[in-house]
Order: structure tokens, then C-alpha cells, then sequence
């Protein structure tokens, strides 16, 4: 079985970035069922090794704040601002984006100051 979601724990879980931990930990225990060791040795390490990336709060911090998104970054002319051109319009995606790139930071600060 071909099953290769590339380093997005939350995609090969197949679950969103906001999912609980029980989520997760459903979600984990579908997947293993779907692609056991016996069956699927290379796809079992991919799910275990998402699952480890998402089920501590540390270790998902540390992703949530180094996960790219899915598009990749590409500079062309028409995609730089100009100074005099008016501003891109806010959108709520942007706005989660930044919130969880927020969160993520202040979590790892948090586990920071405990240690």
C-alpha cells in the first residue's frame, strides 16, 4: 500500500489542526487498523511517527510552529506588494494562521518555563 502524506502529521492522521486529543488519538488507532505493521510496515512508521509529532503537548507545539503550509513559497513579480498599492484584505485564514503560530509559541514558552 502507497500511503504518503509527506511530514504533515495532521494529514496523514487525517484531522485538522485544531483536533483534541482524543481526536487525535481516534484518529491514530482508525489509522493503524486501516494500515497495520504486518500489512503496511512503511505507512505503520508514518502514522506512529505522526501520532508521536501530535499526541504530547510539547511535541505538537514545536510542529504546530514549523509545519509549513501547503502551498509553496514562490516570488514572482505580480505576487510582491507595491508601497503605493493598496493592502491585500485580511482574511480569517490568515487570522487563524497567525493565532496559531501565536499559541504555538506561547505553549513552547510555557513548557519552557516548567522545565
Amino acid at each position: 500500500m502507497d500511503f504518503s502524506f509527506g511530514d504533515n502529521p495532521y494529514k496523514t492522521l487525517g484531522i485538522n489542526r485544531n483536533a483534541t486529543e482524543a481526536e487525535i488519538k481516534h484518529a491514530y488507532f482508525n489509522r493503524v487498523r486501516e494500515h497495520s505493521p504486518e500489512r503496511d510496515p512503511e505507512g505503520f512508521k508514518q502514522i506512529r511517527a505522526a501520532y508521536e509529532k501530535l499526541s504530547a503537548a510539547a511535541a505538537r507545539a514545536e510542529t504546530d510552529l514549523f509545519l509549513m503550509d501547503d502551498q509553496e513559497a514562490s516570488v514572482n513579480e505580480s505576487s510582491l506588494q507595491r508601497y503605493d498599492a493598496e493592502p491585500h484584505a485580511v482574511t480569517l485564514k490568515m487570522i487563524e494562521s497567525d493565532l496559531l503560530a501565536v499559541e504555538s509559541i506561547l505553549l513552547l514558552e510555557q513548557l519552557k518555563s516548567r522545565s
